[in-house]
């Protein structure tokens, strides 16, 4: 299964569905882009029969299904950016109560 997983990451990649932090250079989906130009090509490189997804054995269904579990279980952002907003935002916090406080 992780073939197939790495085979449905990579598609979403090279369509920018998918996208990589540049700072932490972990994962996340972009919103913005249209998701369904991932499953066109899903669709074409097997229709094609692209050894690049030869591990479907020429099951279009499979990749659209794994293509879809992945996308949705990508955040849509980096995970270690968002830490880091939360980590600012908590300190922004503590800096507003020891303010108040005066």
């Amino acid at each position: 299964m992780e073939k197939k997983q790495s085979i449905a990451i990579e598609i979403a990649l090279q369509t920018q569905v998918l996208k990589t932090c540049p700072i932490h250079r972990q994962i996340y989906f972009d919103d913005d882009a249209d998701a369904a130009s991932a499953f066109a090509l899903a669709i074409e490189l097997v229709r094609k029969q692209k050894p690049y997804v030869e591990e479907f054995h020429h099951d279009e269904h499979e990749l659209m299904d794994l293509l879809s579990d992945t996308l949705s279980a990508t955040p849509l952002c980096c995970p270690d950016c968002l830490g880091g907003l939360a980590s600012l935002r908590e300190r922004g916090g503590l800096v507003e109560s020891v303010l108040e406080g005066r």
